[in-house]
């Protein structure tokens, strides 16, 4: 059985067929679309203060993590609805909500406090500083002791990295204390 009469192009009949799939489904493809808008036009900085991107009748409800953003992201809201209205080719996006959760503002602090956690045992960079040729001299002294010779050689690098990087850190405490001292 052929279907014969006009033909269209097939971006059309794609859209077309979007379209039905997405009507039948209760609109779970504009939705999903419609949250992939968001975290795109609200970008990391704001998406990091905020949660969900639920359509629901024609409003977008997100979850935001205190006032100060709920009131910013409002005074924005005719902006980001526009451009997602564009984005997805249908007015799908009547007008925005920003909701204050717990939640969110929980799950926000709970992440900062991990980042800061993280940042505080990174290990202190340290530019090193060579051991001269006596400290050298006296550490390679120090494992004449080890009768393996692998496990010597390791001894030295592990204790010559150790003492460039004191140095390094020494160096670099004398610099700053000359720079508060000025």
């Amino acid at each position: 059985m052929s279907r014969r009469g006009k033909t269209q192009p097939l971006g059309q009949g794609i859209s077309q067929l979007i379209g039905r799939l997405d009507r039948k489904a209760g609109g779970a493809y504009t939705q999903a679309r419609v949250g992939i808008l968001w975290q795109e036009l609200a970008g990391p900085m704001v998406t990091g203060h905020t949660t969900g991107a639920h359509l629901r009748d024609g409003t977008l409800v997100i979850y935001v993590d205190g006032p100060t953003w709920a009131t910013e992201l409002t005074a924005m809201s005719e902006t980001y609805r526009k451009r997602i209205n564009s984005d997805l080719g249908k007015n799908a996006v009547r007008n925005i909500r920003f909701t204050i959760s717990r939640k969110v503002a929980e799950e926000y602090r709970l992440k900062k406090t991990e980042l800061e956690d993280e940042e505080f045992y990174l290990q202190d960079v340290v530019d090193s500083v060579p051991l001269t040729e006596s400290e050298r001299a006296q550490v390679e002294a120090s494992t004449e002791c080890i009768p393996d010779g692998q496990l010597r050689e390791a001894a030295v690098r592990a204790t010559v990295a150790d003492l460039e990087w004191k140095k390094g850190l020494t160096a670099r405490k004398v610099r700053e204390a000359g720079r508060e001292g000025s």
